[in-house]
C-alpha cells in the first residue's frame, strides 16, 4: 500500500486542525450568543417555556437577522481560515520537503557511486544536522575510497617490487648469468621478508578490524616494556640515530603485554624509517592519571594535513618517501586498534622539518 507524501499529510493537518478551531471556536461563540440573545428577550418579557427553543419561537425579523449574520460569520471564518490554512500548509511543506527531497537525491547519488555529492544544509534545525551528518558521512566515504583505491595501487606496488627482484635473479641464477653467492642470497632472502612483512601486516590488521584479536590481559609495567623496546630498535637504528628511554613515575596497567610491546614497536619503527639523525625517544609518564606512552623523533615531521590521517589504513603523508623505506601505511592502523581496544586513545603532533611526537594513553591499573 502506498503511503501519502509528507507534504499531502503536512497540508491535510494543518486544514484539519485549522478548520477544527474555526468550527469549535464557532461553536462556542453561537452558543454563548444564544445564551445571551435569550437574556436580551427575557429582558423584553419574552419568556421561552419549558422544551421550547428559538426555532420553536416567533421571531422578528432582526432577531433572526442577527442569528442568520452569526452563522453567516462562522461559515465566512471557516472557509477563511481553511484559505490561510492551506496556504500555509502549502509553504511549511515544501519548507520541509524540499531538504528531504536534497537528502533523497544525495542518498541516491551516492548509492549511484558519485561520492563527491554534498547536499544544501538549510531547512529546521533537526534537519540541518541531518544534512551535515549526511555531508561528513559523504565524505568519509569519499576518503575511504580514495584510501581504497591507492591502497590497491599500493599493495600492488609493494608486491611487485620484491617478486620482480627474485624473479630477476632467479632466472639470472637459472640461466648461469650470475652466481648463486653468498651476497645472492642475501638479497633474495630480504626480498622475501619484505614480502613476508607485508602479507603479515595485512593478515594482522585484518584480524584486528574485524575484532579477532585476543588479549591475555594482566599488569604489566609499561616502563619495562618499552624498555625492552627500546634495547631492540638500538639494533636496527641507522647509524647516527640515538634511541633512548625515559619513564617518569609509576607506568603500571592492566593490558596485554604482547600486543602493548607490538604497539610501542611499531611506534619506534615508524620513527626511525623517517629519522636519518638526531634521536628517537620514548617516553612513559602519567597525565591526570592516565599512563601515557610518547615515541619523539627529530625526522622530517609530518604535514599539518595529514596528521588527522596517519592512523587510518594505508594512508602514507609522503607516498614517495613511504615507497622508499617500504611502508605501506599499516603500522599506526594497527596500533590505533589495539589502543582502543584497551580503552585507550592515541595521538599525533609534528612540525614538518622539527619531528613529531606519536604515541597512545592507556587508562591506569586499579587497586
Amino acid at each position: 500500500m502506498k503511503r501519502a507524501r509528507l507534504s499531502f499529510q503536512v497540508f491535510l493537518a494543518i486544514l484539519v486542525v485549522s478548520l477544527a478551531s474555526v468550527l469549535v471556536a464557532g461553536f462556542i461563540a453561537r452558543r454563548a450568543l444564544s445564551s445571551a440573545f435569550a437574556a436580551y428577550l427575557s429582558a423584553y418579557g419574552m419568556h421561552m417555556g419549558p422544551g421550547m427553543g428559538f426555532g420553536r419561537m416567533v421571531l422578528g425579523a432582526a432577531e433572526r437577522s442577527f442569528l442568520l449574520g452569526v452563522d453567516r460569520g462562522i461559515l465566512v471564518s471557516a472557509a477563511v481560515a481553511a484559505v490561510i490554512a492551506a496556504a500555509a500548509a502549502v509553504a511549511l511543506a515544501g519548507y520541509l520537503v524540499r531538504p528531504l527531497r536534497q537528502l533523497t537525491s544525495g542518498a541516491e547519488a551516492i548509492a549511484r557511486g558519485d561520492l563527491a555529492h554534498r547536499v544544501e544544509v538549510s531547512g529546521p534545525a533537526e534537519i540541518e544536522e541531518l544534512a551535515t551528518a549526511f555531508n561528513a558521512m559523504a565524505e568519509s566515504l569519499e576518503r575511504s575510497e580514495a584510501l581504497r583505491r591507492r591502497m590497491v595501487g599500493d599493495v600492488a606496488h609493494e608486491l611487485r617490487n620484491p617478486i620482480a627482484a627474485l624473479r630477476a635473479q632467479a632466472e639470472a641464477v637459472a640461466e648461469g648469468v650470475m652466481p648463486l653467492d653468498e651476497a645472492r642470497v642475501r638479497s633474495m632472502v630480504d626480498d622475501l621478508e619484505q614480502l613476508s612483512r607485508l602479507v603479515h601486516e595485512l593478515q594482522e590488521l585484518a584480524v584486528a578490524e574485524a575484532g579477532g584479536l585476543s588479549y591475555d590481559m594482566q599488569r604489566i609495567d609499561l616502563c619495562e616494556v618499552a624498555g625492552r623496546e627500546v634495547e631492540r630498535a638500538r639494533l636496527l637504528a641507522a647509524e647516527g640515530v640515538e634511541v633512548a628511554a625515559a619513564c617518569s613515575g609509576a607506568g603500571e596497567v592492566v593490558a596485554d603485554e604482547f600486543r602493548i610491546a607490538q604497539a610501542i614497536r611499531n611506534l619506534i619503527g615508524n620513527a626511525l624509517k623517517h629519522t636519518t639523525h638526531g634521536s628517537v625517544v620514548v617516553t612513559v609518564d602519567t597525565v591526570e592519571g592516565w599512563r601515557r606512552v610518547t615515541v619523539s623523533d627529530t625526522g622530517t615531521g609530518i604535514p599539518e594535513k595529514d596528521l588527522p590521517y596517519i592512523f587510518e589504513r594505508f594512508y602514507r603523508a609522503d607516498e614517495a618517501r613511504a615507497a622508499s623505506t617500504g611502508g605501506a601505511g599499516l603500522g599506526l592502523a594497527i596500533v590505533r586498534r589495539i589502543v582502543e581496544d584497551h580503552g585507550g586513545q592515541v595521538f599525533a603532533t609534528s612540525v614538518e622539518g622539527v619531528g613529531s611526537s606519536i604515541g597512545f594513553l592507556l587508562p591506569p591499573a586499579h587497586e
